[in-house]
């Protein structure tokens, strides 16, 4: 067994990171992924019943993912991406009202505050919201707010219903998937800073115009092949094997005992769990809080029309259980419209069927365009996708049980979305967490 060699639980995008900046660093890795295909939450997946290609849910990266940016360049994907050179969205207010937004190129944080003012329809309560939130975002840091929820941290600056609705709510929940009032400060500071008020060069929007496949599974098992690494799908890791403090091997849901020097997992909470419940000695090295994880939901319905929705995209349904509306890239089909909905923290919705969820979209439909999905809108098709473990649940609590990179065995190093990236449970945060494990490593070993 080579002594570069590093093997990876896991082919989501905190694994291909890992084993992207593994390769940059003179490591070998061996990737093993459980189902057939890697990328992880974010593939594509072929709907027979309705014939399409389609995503496992709507994902939307910044220009100031800077990890996620540097990764897609390694796999030669980047173009597959289409950066706003400023950050637009369109707001739809009940009864067909609207108001465009897009960012300036004023100084941070202007350049998205005074956008807002010229053009959205504050109220006197938002204005003096505004004003205080500029001072105290000049003098307040994110480990200030460690402890407070977003609802915490709103009340303590002032009382703005409208502007939470149009603002506060929307970005929370697209970036943390938490209600408002268990959401973490923290991390939505955090996500201010980085994607909205820290620079209005990199403030926009990077939305995918092909499939997740084709941005990250497909150029990686490519890159891997031309680079020494490897990658073995449908192989299951069922349990850890500890000798001398250290992980030895890995055993496969086969019976196959793979070696290991060193190991790294790159799958969720839940996941690594049921690895440490067949692994005593592991799990007693580890002490990790993997139990006190909970979990958030996103529902993603897919519409495919004969008319088009009258607005521009990406378009965000004030004060609505449906969020966003992105419009998806063309098919062949010229005669129908595709489009996908995002339902974060979807608990209301997690366990309805789909008749239920499409019925809600069509009363969704109805207040803020006036028009029906069937009658009006010519509804030819539509997936509705549910990911009951999209994220956990980003509260001040769970701040606490996010792990470092480097664990209590020496060869044994974790990834993920989840794991302590000071950043929210996001692609950038899954992209960063692979580096942090390659660097730990590499500062550890040499």
């Amino acid at each position: 067994m080579d002594d570069r060699q590093v093997v990876i639980i896991g082919g989501g995008v905190a694994g291909i990171s890992a084993a992207v900046h593994a390769i940059e660093n003179g490591w070998q890795p061996l990737v093993l992924e459980a189902t057939p295909n890697p990328g992880g939450r974010a593939r594509s997946l072929f709907a027979k019943d309705i014939s399409h290609t389609i995503d496992n849910g709507q994902h939307v990266l910044s220009a100031a993912y800077h990890e996620t940016i540097w990764l897609l360049k390694k796999l030669g994907s980047i173009d597959g991406v289409h950066f706003q050179p400023a950050l637009e969205i369109y707001f739809q207010l009940n009864n067909q009202r609207k108001f465009a937004f897009r960012s300036s190129r004023l100084p941070a944080p202007f350049h998205f505050l005074l956008p807002l003012v010229r053009h959205a329809p504050l109220t006197g309560a938002d204005w003096r919201f505004l004003r205080r939130f500029g001072w105290q975002w000049l003098k307040t840091s994110a480990e200030d707010l460690r402890g407070a929820t977003v609802r915490e941290w709103l009340d303590s600056i002032g009382n703005a219903p409208f502007l939470e609705k149009l603002l506060w709510e929307p970005i929370t929940l697209a970036t943390l998937n938490t209600p408002v009032h268990k959401a973490s400060a923290f991390l939505l500071h955090q996500t201010l800073k980085l994607a909205f008020l820290g620079n209005a060069k990199t403030c926009g929007l990077g939305i995918p115009k092909t499939g997740l496949s084709e941005l990250f599974a497909k150029p990686f098992a490519e890159y891997l092949a031309k680079n020494g690494g490897a990658l073995r799908t449908g192989t299951i890791v069922r349990k850890m094997l500890v000798e001398n403090k250290r992980i030895s091997a890995l055993e496969t849901h086969r019976g196959e005992q793979i070696e290991a020097k060193t190991v790294i997992s790159a799958i969720p909470p839940h996941a690594l769990s049921r690895i440490l419940e067949s692994s005593p000695e592991a799990r007693n090295k580890l002490s990790l809080s993997l139990d006190k994880f909970e979990y958030s939901p996103i529902i993603t319905v897919y519409l495919w029309l004969r008319k088009p929705i009258p607005t521009q995209f990406p378009a965000a349904l004030v004060d609505s259980p449906v969020q966003w509306i992105f419009e998806l890239p063309a098919t062949g089909d010229a005669d129908l419209h595709g489009y996908s909905l995002v339902i974060s923290a979807a608990f209301d919705l997690a366990n309805a069927d789909d008749s239920a969820i499409l019925e809600q979209v069509n009363s969704e439909f109805r207040h803020y365009f006036l028009k029906d999905l069937q009658s009006d809108f010519g509804l030819a098709a539509h997936k509705i996708i549910r990911e009951k473990r999209a994220t956990f649940l980003q509260t001040p609590e769970s701040l606490r049980h996010r792990p470092m990179t480097e664990t209590g065995i020496a060869n044994f190093f974790l990834s993920g979305d989840w794991i302590d990236t000071e950043l929210p449970a996001t692609i950038e945060s899954a992209a960063l967490s692979g580096k942090m494990a390659i660097a730990a490593l590499t500062a550890k070993t040499g």
